[in-house]
């Protein structure tokens, strides 16, 4: 391999590395953030914890995507080194295999940022909809209020 290759993959395996441990800290401190704070509505705590456990896995897949970066730059590439044809096959289909099982990574990343979206979605909805439901409870309240209220139309009530 060209060592502009090797060069450029290390960086981008040590870059994929720093990327997974630190949302993997993050997730953490979020955690243990969580297990102290009683304030947290059940609905919403549930959501982050179920979000931190996504995140951490992420992380996790993000890490093998490096190993596995950086495991390929020590494979051999170059099929004119192998002499033998049953060699050059079975170097071939290890590659290939070694190939799909990074990209089957990359995809399980991919999906797993879109299942990661669609909760972070759904929930601002939901979150959304209590809020104004909660607005509209207040209002229809201060209105049940205003309407209770005696109403003075004397003179004198004006004149205080």
């Amino acid at each position: 391999m060209e060592p502009i290759g090797i060069i450029v993959g290390a960086t981008m395996a040590a870059v994929l590395v720093v990327i997974a441990g630190y949302f993997a800290w993050r997730q953490q401190a979020t955690m243990r953030t969580l297990q102290f704070d009683d304030k947290v509505k059940a609905d919403h705590r549930r959501y982050l914890i179920k979000q931190c456990h996504r995140r951490v896995f992420g992380s996790v897949l993000l890490l093998i995507l490096a190993g596995l970066m950086i495991g390929s730059l020590f494979l051999d590439l170059g099929a004119e080194a192998h002499v033998d044809r049953e060699a050059a096959k079975q170097s071939l289909r290890f590659i290939s295999v070694y190939i799909m099982s990074m990209l089957l990574v990359l995809l399980l990343i991919l999906v797993l940022a879109v299942v990661d979206f669609w909760a972070t979605a759904r929930f601002g909805f939901e979150q959304q909809k209590q809020l104004a439901q909660e607005h509209r409870d207040m209002l229809e309240a201060e209105l049940m209020e205003h309407r209770n209220r005696p109403t003075d139309t004397s003179i004198e009530k004006w004149e205080r």
